[in-house]
């Protein structure tokens, strides 16, 4: 069984121990491997996640073909995850979905992103979509927007997140405390990129705080298998790939998102 994280600017898998925080959900003998997307964009606004959405299920599409027995999306914004279903005769599996859902097991959550305010509208589309905005209290974005300015690079936002700088954790721990003070239950942190520093955030937290790539991971492992294949016109997924093929070999922008199988 391989379980593949991916997309993302620094390769998830050769980080320090291989994604500590996963690696000991997996069964005996699992691996993980990756499985990018192609379509170089930040979804900045709800164009970039349509196009977005596309080339996650293209990567989807390949996982599959290549053998993966399920695949998870590696970001909170589920990005692609309807078209997924349809086109799949494996289970596909949103984290945003997987990690609201254990949130919501605890009662009210509260959700504590990195990204900043203008990147809410992801999430609360998905709150609405999947029922749970009534049980989501509050979004603490203790990002700023200049953030997304300065996301790449040694020295960039996105690696202050991965590696837990004192600023980032600092701030990530304020908006916990808020969050809990406003009543939460529970916290769900709200990005995947936010996965190597959980335990850690956690640790210092006296109520429960999801993980969201974690929950997508043990849902994928939970996932029953699809007894039948999904109707698809003859030639889309030719199509799909046509489009993504186009737009595959341009520059990539900040944190390109990502998808994740199961194998």
């Amino acid at each position: 069984m391989k379980i593949g994280l991916i997309g993302t600017p620094h390769d998830p898998l050769r980080r320090g121990p291989p994604a500590a925080e996963l690696t000991g959900l997996l069964p005996h003998g699992a691996l993980l491997s990756a499985w990018p997307s192609r379509v170089p964009v930040f979804p900045y606004t709800p164009l970039e996640r349509a196009m977005q959405a596309i080339g996650h299920a293209e990567a989807a599409v390949a996982a599959a073909e290549q053998g993966c027995d399920a695949v998870v999306i590696d970001s909170l914004g589920d990005y692609g995850l309807a078209a997924m279903t349809a086109a799949l005769a494996i289970p596909a599996i949103g984290a945003g979905q997987a990690g609201m859902t254990a949130a919501a097991a605890h009662g009210s959550f509260a959700i504590v992103t990195v990204w900043p305010e203008s990147m809410n509208f992801i999430v609360t589309g998905l709150l609405r979509d999947y029922g749970f905005d009534a049980a989501c209290i509050d979004i603490d974005n203790v990002g700023q927007e200049g953030d997304l300015d300065r996301l790449t690079g040694p020295d960039g936002y996105l690696a202050g997140v991965r590696n837990g700088s004192t600023m980032i954790l600092d701030a990530v721990h304020a908006g916990v405390a808020r969050a809990a003070a406003r009543g939460a239950d529970a916290i769900l942190l709200g990005c995947t990129c936010m996965s190597p520093i959980a335990d850690r955030i956690a640790a210092a937290t006296a109520i429960p705080v999801i993980n969201p790539l974690a929950e997508g991971v043990r849902a994928a492992l939970a996932a029953a298998p699809i007894d039948q294949a999904p109707p698809l016109r003859e030639g889309r997924i030719d199509m799909l790939k046509t489009m993504v093929a186009t737009l595959a070999d341009m520059p990539s922008e900040d944190c390109p998102v990502c998808i994740g199988a199961v194998k």
